[in-house]
């Protein structure tokens, strides 16, 4: 029996890529059409991802194949160079049944989700691959080669709506970063790998003495820090929705620090297929006028000493040089921040810089 109508497949795609709300509808429709139980889109290069869109039906699959490390032991891997050429592949085109009843990733992975059979669909999107991956049951059945004829013609098809998907996408992070250029603050794009391939000139000037890029990776003297943004960035990518962290302080010589502040805006972590999947937004400590002490007393209830040490503090001045600025013991700083703390809602210290920087003087009339 011929497969359902397959421009459903395209048009609902076509909808996903102006609305990337809707991928997962997408790909309730792929599974309608296909008489399949559930499809998901994957990466073929570059980093897993938690947040590819996958409908419900293969959710607790897609988080075993995630959790369990088998993307990386896909042995339906060995048929993405013959995806590539024909548009399509299946299960059979890379395994015999006899391999098929015993191989580990059929018996140990898949089985016990009940699941066997594939197709999967080449989707080029600039210079990254994508394949469209249709999932059935044991008991339904593989795709037979009538089958794979007709979904063939989807790569092109598909790859085209890909590039839709991708070119708005890329609008979106460009208009982000005028955005922030226009608000005087740094911001660099993360791909998918990780990796900086875009900054505002503002992020560009900041990123040349104590931060530096290499192959896209962020460089620095502060290796901690270095290795906390790193891990926050990947958190990020791997997030479901919108999601922020904490700034992370990088520190310069002799000069105040830099934030860093990794952060992956809704519509990043709706469109799955855009090049930009986070974004680092930067604030030099040194260009912060901090707020008045007056100010943060009154918005946070806090002693006039607190308050003077949390203004101190809002600059960019570390507790150890804020404490000799106030001529306070240290073990007095020390009390007076954990106060500070609890009465900001703040719980470490360039958090409660970030949110007290954005408090401005009550004088500028801003």
């Amino acid at each position: 029996m011929p497969l359902g109508n397959l421009d459903l497949i395209a048009e609902s795609f076509i909808e996903a890529a102006t609305d990337p709300s809707k991928w997962e509808d997408a790909l309730d429709v792929v599974t309608t059409v296909t008489e399949s139980c559930g499809a998901l889109l994957l990466p073929i290069s570059g980093r897993m991802l938690q947040s590819v869109p996958h409908t419900d039906s293969v959710s607790s699959s897609f988080e075993a194949y995630v959790r369990g490390g088998w993307f990386d032991r896909d042995e339906r891997h060995r048929g993405l160079d013959l995806m590539k050429r024909r548009g399509v592949v299946d299960d059979l085109d890379v395994h015999s049944i006899d391999v098929i009843k015993r191989h580990p990733y059929y018996q140990e992975f898949l089985a016990p989700h009940g699941l066997r059979w594939f197709a999967g669909i080449s989707i080029q999107c600039g210079k990254d691959h994508w394949c469209l991956s249709i999932q059935r049951t044991i008991t339904q059945g593989p795709f037979s080669e009538a089958d794979k004829s007709q979904l063939a013609p989807l790569s092109t098809r598909l790859s085209g709506t890909a590039a839709i998907a991708g070119a708005l996408g890329d609008a979106t992070a460009a208009g982000a970063l005028e955005a922030f250029e226009m608000s005087g603050r740094g911001a660099a794009l993360i791909n998918r790998e990780g990796r900086f391939f875009k900054l505002n000139q503002i992020a560009e000037k900041l990123l040349r003495e104590d931060l530096w890029l290499v192959k896209g990776r962020l460089a620095a003297t502060d290796t901690t820090s270095i290795a906390t943004l790193e891990r926050a960035v990947g958190e990020l990518i791997n997030s479901r929705g919108a999601a922020s962290r904490p700034p992370i302080a990088f520190s310069r010589k002799g000069r105040h620090p830099l934030l860093a502040y990794p952060t992956r805006l809704a519509s990043m972590a709706r469109n799955a297929l855009a090049d930009c999947q986070a974004m680092i937004i930067f604030v030099d400590t040194e260009e912060i006028r901090g707020p008045p002490a007056s100010t943060l007393q009154t918005a946070f209830r806090l002693t006039e000493a607190e308050a003077r040490l949390a203004a101190q503090l809002a600059c960019g001045d570390s507790l150890e040089t804020a404490a000799d600025l106030l001529d306070i013991a240290k073990e007095t700083s020390r009390s007076q921040l954990k106060s500070i703390f609890s009465k900001t809602g703040a719980h470490r210290q360039a958090e409660l810089v970030a949110m007290l920087s954005t408090l401005l003087r009550a004088d500028d009339g801003l």
